[in-house]
């Protein structure tokens, strides 16, 4: 009888196909709670700032003063004309976070695909060919974090002009130092591995090498260090806008929200309570869903 039930177990055992490691990742981040929680957040977002027309049938930048300082819904005297009030120029505050949205991502998206075009490219460089090439690379990574970037962001736009682009520029410009030193690491660690070898034996040129073996080998860390600079460029955004060196008007952002809203921060909180609160969740999204994909990718030793 044992013969007989390990004979009819083996094909059973032998039909067991193991899963794909994209799928594995897949079943670990849809039991992650941090990958729930920022990726349903911020696609709430995404698709607020997208379906701004649906939402709200005000423009942003309409002013009526007759209506001006609005308290929202949940005061006394609000209403559901404006859920959200009115600023001090009678703009609907529901319409000028929902386009503002879009520009913070925007200028978020934007930057970090700036930010890994050059660190990527800067530290496959390093990692894969050395030498010179390497000595070179980490002199402007060096020069790179001796700059303060707050401080560096706010000369350059002052003295280059104020535009969405340059804005783009400037960010991208400064925020990829975390991402060359995470690609010079692991590609010199893949550099060395057998498949490499083994293409070069066969002939495969140094563009094959890096596009078919090595860029698909560090995808995983790119992505997650791309998702935390994603946080870093949008606050840097806020910030640099607050100070009336960012997005100008017509346009509108959650930092020239708040920049505007600060002399009535005493008397009408919630003028800069609502893209604060915006922004502050839209980070913590942003960072949980990072945190969630590094686990996701790299899970071995941790909880």
């Amino acid at each position: 009888m044992s013969i007989a039930a390990t004979a009819g177990a083996a094909p059973a055992s032998a039909s067991i196909v193991p899963l794909s490691p994209g799928r594995v990742a897949l079943r670990r981040a849809l039991r992650h709670p941090g990958a729930w929680v920022g990726g349903v957040i911020l696609l709430v977002f995404v698709l607020a700032a997208l379906g701004a027309p649906l939402l709200t049938p005000y423009d942003p930048g309409m002013q009526d003063l007759s209506r001006r300082l609005v308290p929202p819904v949940w005061a006394a005297s609000g209403g559901w004309d404006h859920p959200l009030g009115t600023d001090q120029l009678g703009r609907d505050t529901l319409a000028l976070l929902l386009y503002g949205g879009r520009i913070s991502l925007l200028v978020g998206f934007a930057t970090i695909v700036t930010s890994i075009l050059i660190g990527a490219t800067l530290g496959v460089a390093a990692g894969y060919w050395g030498g010179a090439v390497d000595h070179a690379v980490t002199f402007l990574l060096t020069v790179r974090l001796t700059l303060p970037v707050v401080l560096v962001a706010l000369v350059a736009v002052s003295v280059l002009g104020q535009s969405l682009p340059l804005l783009v520029i400037v960010i991208g410009g400064l925020l990829w130092d975390r991402l060359v030193i995470v690609t010079r690491t692991a590609t010199q660690q893949i550099a060395g591995q057998e498949f490499v070898t083994a293409a070069r034996a066969i002939g495969s040129s140094t563009p094959r090498i890096l596009l078919c073996e090595i860029l698909p080998n560090i995808m995983s860390p790119l992505i997650v260090i791309g998702t935390i600079e994603l946080a870093r460029a949008i606050l840097m955004e806020a910030t640099l806008t607050f100070l009336g060196l960012g997005v100008q008007p017509p346009l509108t952002s959650w930092g020239l929200m708040v920049a505007d809203a600060k002399s009535q921060f005493l008397f009408r909180p919630w003028l800069i309570a609502i893209p604060g609160t915006a922004l502050v969740l839209l980070i913590l999204s942003i960072n949980l869903l990072g945190d969630a994909l590094r686990d996701v990718t790299a899970p071995e030793g941790r909880a």
